[in-house]
């Protein structure tokens, strides 16, 4: 790396203003354009910069370290939560020469942002990042994208998300080598951000190219999870024998491997199964065994499962249930403030069993609003849906009409027929 772009990248790293880096070394005009690689300073100038910066003029390359940071990002890619945490608190303090080193440290903690859920921290890292990610190769170009990606389908913006694995992939599949296992979750990804855009042909076909390297690679966990999200996407289209077959392969993976938060995920999705098909005591036995099987610090989980036995419960009217878990996830949603769209559907149900004066200004104000900002289109229509019925038992066609419209609407876009 030219030794402009390091000065760059370090500075920036250690929050330095180039005022400050400059002050009586050389003028802020003049580092201006060592950092852009458009002049060649004197040894005695770059070693004086590099001083202040704490690193040193000939760059080192630290290989093991290079290692030891690829392995760190492979445990996060398996979801291995105790050594990541540990890597991280007894490698964070680390000072490296190697640029290398020290860029591929701040992509992968993008990462470790993301995968501890402090999304905060994590666009603060894309921020600081943005400032110097011209001097990226391709390798850190495509951990930069996909990671992006990630952190866009966490915040639900599924629409961003895909623009980045897009170019992601556009980089995977040119001349640089990933490992299988890199390749997989990429496309795993890819496959999920279709399924939550509605896109559930694609969603398949990503599904099932992850799935088939998870095959050769004997990761029965991660296979799992494909067949789960091909239930998923094959329940969305009304396949439900295939749904229900996907779901069992993946229960016999997860009792095989004793994974309980496996098969609270599986449980979780069989219930919305049997919603569908108009199983509502079978949905809410899958629902309970769902919560059974998820650990307390598995928050957004919990709360779909929660949602779902609202929702089963206030279909056969049985209130006091339907009102004993909706005060279960409202304690929830108290403790974690960034659960917007479950405190949303828990307000939705609390006004329409109290039968609210407050119900329908919500949904118009509050509830439409936020699914349309993040594009869900499945909860715009519900929604919508929920409005035109309103306004058509008070009398108001008009406005009715207007509703389910925007219900059929948003219906196509989630469609996989709208693809």
């Amino acid at each position: 790396m030219e030794i402009g772009s390091r000065i760059r990248f370090f500075r920036i790293q250690k929050n330095m203003t180039q005022e400050e880096l400059a002050n009586e070394i050389i003028s802020i005009s003049y580092l201006s354009k060592i950092e852009n690689n458009q002049t060649s300073a004197s040894i005695e100038v770059l070693e004086l910069l590099c001083e202040r910066l704490g690193i040193k003029l000939i760059e080192s390359e630290e290989y093991e370290q290079l290692r030891e940071l690829h392995d760190w990002y492979h445990l996060m890619v398996a979801r291995k939560r105790e050594p990541v945490i540990a890597f991280y608190e007894s490698y964070e303090s680390k000072n490296t020469n190697d640029s290398r080193v020290a860029i591929f440290f701040v992509l992968f903690e993008l990462r470790y942002f993301i995968f501890i859920k402090q999304l905060d921290k994590a666009e603060a890292q894309i921020k600081k990042i943005e400032l110097y990610k011209d001097i990226f190769d391709i390798r850190m170009n495509y951990f930069y994208e996909k990671i992006v990606g990630q952190f866009y389908y966490f915040k639900s913006q599924f629409s961003i998300a895909m623009e980045h694995f897009k170019v992601a992939e556009e980089i995977l599949t040119s001349s640089v080598h990933f490992e299988s296992w890199e390749t997989a979750d990429l496309y795993y990804y890819k496959g999920l951000n279709h399924n939550r855009l509605g896109k559930l042909a694609l969603s398949i076909v990503y599904i099932q190219k992850a799935l088939a390297i998870y095959q050769s690679l004997y990761d029965l966990k991660r296979s799992a999870e494909c067949q789960i999200l091909l239930g998923i996407s094959y329940e969305k289209i009304n396949e439900f024998e295939m749904a229900e077959e996907n779901y069992l392969l993946a229960t016999k993976v997860a009792e095989g491997i004793n994974d309980p938060s496996l098969l609270g995920l599986i449980y979780h999705n069989q219930a919305v199964l049997y919603s569908k098909l108009g199983k509502s005591s079978l949905a809410i036995e899958q629902y309970r065994k769902s919560l059974e099987h998820k650990e307390e610090q598995m928050v957004a989980g919990r709360l779909r499962s929660i949602h779902g036995l609202i929702e089963e419960y206030h279909k056969i009217e049985d209130y006091d249930h339907c009102k004993k878990w909706l005060h279960e996830g409202f304690a929830i949603v108290e403790k974690h403030q960034d659960l917007t769209e479950f405190n949303i559907h828990f307000i939705y149900y609390d006004y329409l069993l109290q039968n609210s004066e407050n119900l329908v200004k919500f949904i118009e104000k509050d509830a439409l609003t936020y699914f349309e900002g993040i594009e869900h289109h499945l909860y715009i229509a519900y929604y919508a849906e929920k409005l035109g019925k309103i306004y058509q038992e008070n009398h108001k066609y008009k406005l009715a009409s207007y509703y389910f419209s925007k219900a059929i609407s948003s219906l196509k876009k989630h469609s996989h027929l709208y693809q």
